[in-house]
């Protein structure tokens, strides 16, 4: 109403009064919501995605850029074809520069704004992000405390029976275990000719007798395969992968290919043993990587949750995010003592 009605002064009536008022208001009210998903877009493009820069204060300056030059861009275009009649670029002509362009424009920059400050109020969002919150336990696991399997409480539905149990004991004995880090499918167990219940009590004894993270991993992720949400705001801290820290917010890139921006604060991501910050704005979840023998400071992640992120990550992207930096490397030496 403002952008139709703003600069029609005494003439407002007149305006309203117009037989092509309505066409004209529903036209402006179509193009604001498109301008609006354009605007979603390159947020999250730009800003979200770092298309160009991991520089945060870079990005803004081109999002603003580009979103203000694109928008005019194609609101001129709108003016030329419903304004044959106007001589010249109608966007550039001292006529709507002192008139119309002042009440248009403004609520158009306002609005790129509001979308940077508040992007979980965004009116149109190009792709369905999942903006939430980490869940974290109430309570902190104990250094002083024996060791025990860390995300899971030992007797709360991790051996569904004792037979299920023994049978896993009998696994363990008879068999080597081989599970390969590069494809959790292979084991010289072979898994799939156990039921569930003793496939996965399997796992949880491989995790019990030699802390073996691939088996833990396979084990957590098929307890909660398809429980991704807790509610309708809340994910697992197990389905992060890695998380890059921003100011207010932080990027999640997560076990199974998806991204989401949460609203975490730094002492919530240190106070999860399993969260290792690496670099200055980078934590990893260690349950999805391992460290080889030979080059203790160099991180592999899992190769098919690698496969999941390429559509994020590319190789040289995640290879710059999962290396430690010299002076945060001393975080991967306290995980393993812990």
């Amino acid at each position: 109403m403002i952008i139709n009605l703003g600069s029609g002064g005494s003439k407002v009536v007149d305006r309203v009064q117009n037989k092509r008022f309505m066409a004209v208001w529903i036209g402006t009210v179509l193009l604001l919501l498109f301008y609006a998903m354009l605007v979603s877009y390159m947020h999250t493009a730009l800003v979200a995605r770092r298309r160009f820069s991991r520089n945060a204060k870079l990005n803004f300056m081109i999002y603003l850029l580009c979103s203000s030059c694109v928008v005019l861009a194609i609101h001129g275009v709108v003016l030329e074809v419903l304004l044959p009649d106007r001589p010249g670029l109608i966007l550039l002509s001292r006529w709507y520069l002192t008139t119309d362009f002042w009440f248009f424009f403004p609520i158009v920059a306002a609005y790129i704004l509001f979308v940077h400050r508040f992007p979980k109020w965004v009116l149109l969002d190009w792709q369905s992000f999942g903006r939430v919150t980490i869940h974290l336990p109430e309570s902190k696991p104990q250094l002083d405390r024996h060791p025990a399997p860390l995300l899971l409480e030992i007797g709360t539905g991790t051996c569904e029976n004792q037979d299920a149990c023994e049978h896993a004991t009998d696994q363990l004995e008879k068999s080597p275990r081989q599970l390969s880090w590069d494809n959790v499918q292979t084991t010289a167990m072979d898994l799939s000719s156990l039921t569930k219940a003793e496939s996965q009590a399997t796992l949880l004894s491989l995790w019990q007798r030699d802390r073996d993270r691939l088996a833990l991993m396979v084990y957590l992720l098929r307890k909660w395969e398809g429980e991704e949400l807790i509610d309708s705001n809340t994910i697992k801290c197990l389905h992060a992968v890695i998380i890059y820290k921003e100011q207010r917010t932080a990027d999640v890139y997560m076990h199974d290919g998806k991204f989401c921006r949460i609203d975490v604060t730094t002492k919530e991501l240190q106070e999860n043993p399993w969260l290792v910050k690496i670099r200055a704005r980078v934590y990893v979840n260690m349950l999805y990587f391992r460290v080889p023998v030979n080059r203790p400071n160099k991180l592999e992640l899992n190769a098919e949750i690698k496969e999941k992120l390429e559509r994020w990550l590319p190789e040289d992207k995640l290879k710059r995010l999962i290396t430690p930096s010299r002076d945060l490397s001393k975080n991967l030496k306290d995980f393993w003592e812990y």
